[in-house]
């Protein structure tokens, strides 16, 4: 570990807790650092994070946390006035602690509701360009590109790929996955190309945003973590990310969510229209992804549990797209 770099530590004595990925699936690690009554978050990011990333990533939460958006967690500095440090391990950060549990789906009430598209609209708002222009989402073009990849390759070969895991729990859900595909393929291609006929204005948004990742005190966003995923996007895909983990399917409640967070932010016709392409093409890719991370580039995830929970939502919700 690199906390002797940073300044806020010092040489006071540490109380160190490992909490591997924190149920996480990117990559990387986290630990919880206590001291003198206070408590850090120390993150050591994913090994394919290069220095010019990281610092995008972090200019971008010190223009949020400068916007006043306090559940934002403040990054302190190294002795060398850095964002962050690096060893043979990889590059380090450390963060404020940020308070709060994680959003319940089942129990989420209706000022918690408010609070989050509250915050969520904060967080466009800050970010947003008066000067920007509008272009096609570059998200949307990222997933027509690899569904007409999925399209022209050979299924029987990943099935095979999938089996020689040996892993029954993942080749169930995977082969489920692959045979539901070519159903749904066709119309969600046609929506993707529609879409991408139509600019949207376009700034840096989360891309990661779910239900793990934002955590409430009462009816207050008190936090708002892991930022490993923002890229220029529209705000479609934020509101998309977001609402298919709080509420899957259910429309009417997707309907309400969008009408809290248009209190503070409008959307457009056409972001409205993003937001369900995004949510429809994310249905139908997100197995494959993992089908194509597992079974074909043979990479492994500390938790393998985690992975079958996300491919059983998948799914749950490519069965209900199917309908």
């Amino acid at each position: 570990m690199s906390l002797s770099r940073f300044s806020e530590i010092g040489s006071r004595p540490l109380q160190i807790t490992p909490l591997g990925s924190a149920g996480g699936l990117s990559g990387g690690a986290i630990w919880r650092v206590e001291t003198d009554g206070q408590r850090y978050a120390l993150r050591l990011w994913p090994s394919e994070t290069t220095a010019s990333r990281l610092s995008f990533v972090h200019s971008l939460q010190r223009q949020w946390r400068e916007a006043n958006l306090k559940f934002i967690p403040y990054l302190f500095a190294t002795k060398e006035g850095g964002s962050f440090t690096d060893n043979s391990f990889g590059y380090w950060e450390l963060a404020e602690w940020m308070p709060g549990s994680s959003l319940d789906p089942s129990s989420i009430s209706p000022p918690q509701l408010d609070g989050v598209a509250a915050a969520l609209a904060a967080i466009h708002h800050a970010a947003a360009r008066p000067d920007a222009s509008s272009e096609p989402s570059p998200g949307l073009r990222q997933r027509l590109s690899m569904l007409e990849r999925w399209q022209t390759t050979d299924l029987a070969q990943v099935q095979d790929e999938i089996e020689r895991l040996n892993w029954p729990d993942f080749a169930a859900r995977g082969s489920a996955t692959l045979q539901m595909f070519p159903y749904l393929a066709p119309t969600i291609r046609d929506e993707l190309r529609s879409m991408l006929q139509t600019p949207l204005p376009l700034h840096a948004c989360l891309r990661d945003i779910h239900r793990d990742h934002i955590f409430l005190t009462g009816a207050l966003v008190t936090g708002v973590i892991d930022f490993g995923a923002v890229r220029m996007e529209s705000c479609a895909g934020d509101l998309a990310r977001l609402c298919g983990s709080l509420f899957e399917d259910d429309r009417n409640r997707w309907d309400d969510f969008l009408t809290r967070y248009e209190r503070h932010r409008p959307l457009s016709a056409a972001e409205r229209r993003a937001i369900f392409v995004f949510d429809r093409s994310s249905v139908l890719l997100t197995g494959l992804q993992w089908i194509e991370w597992i079974a074909v580039e043979r990479r492994n995830f500390p938790q393998p549990e985690a992975v079958l929970g996300r491919l059983d939502i998948s799914l749950r919700r490519l069965q209900f797209l199917l309908k």
